[in-house]
């Protein structure tokens, strides 16, 4: 049975775990369990009996802005019930745009996602991409939700 929840400290070693190959391949920016831990608020979870399944974080911006992050499922069809549960949380922050970097854009057009131009996403630009170890050879494309 599946259940979307939010993380404890305890699920930290599995949420790496379950990032640790797409880190590899380039598709997540690595993060240290520190940085998880600091962050755990931010993420959802989706558990079955065995375990975590997939996860996906929330984080604000601006005040207008939120990035959805960190996005990773086993079983793709557990994707659109992960990202409802991400952009509801969004919303209900207040702001009115979610974006996400993705390696595969199409999964998230058909939620309602459209391609952008980084110009078109300054606070992330500015503050995150500029100084990414990966900016030469990044391969995500920008895309943006009104919510």
């Amino acid at each position: 049975m599946l259940a979307l929840r939010k993380p404890t400290v305890a699920d930290v070693p599995a949420m790496q775990s379950l990032m640790a190959p797409h880190v590899l391949n380039e598709e997540l920016l690595p993060r240290t369990r520190l940085s998880i831990v600091k962050g755990l608020r931010d993420y959802t979870l989706v558990v079955d009996d065995e375990g975590l399944v997939g996860l996906a974080s929330v984080s604000l911006v601006d005040v207008h802005l939120a990035e959805i992050g960190a996005v990773v499922c086993r079983e793709p069809e557990l994707l659109d019930e992960l990202m409802t549960a991400v952009l509801e949380e969004a919303k209900s922050m207040g702001v009115d745009r979610a974006f996400i970097l993705a390696a595969d854009p199409a999964p998230y057009e058909s939620l309602g996602f459209v391609r952008a131009e980084m110009s078109a996403l300054p606070e992330k630009r500015d503050r995150q991409c500029l100084r990414c170890p990966r900016l030469p050879r990044c391969r995500q494309v920008a895309l943006v939700r009104h919510l």
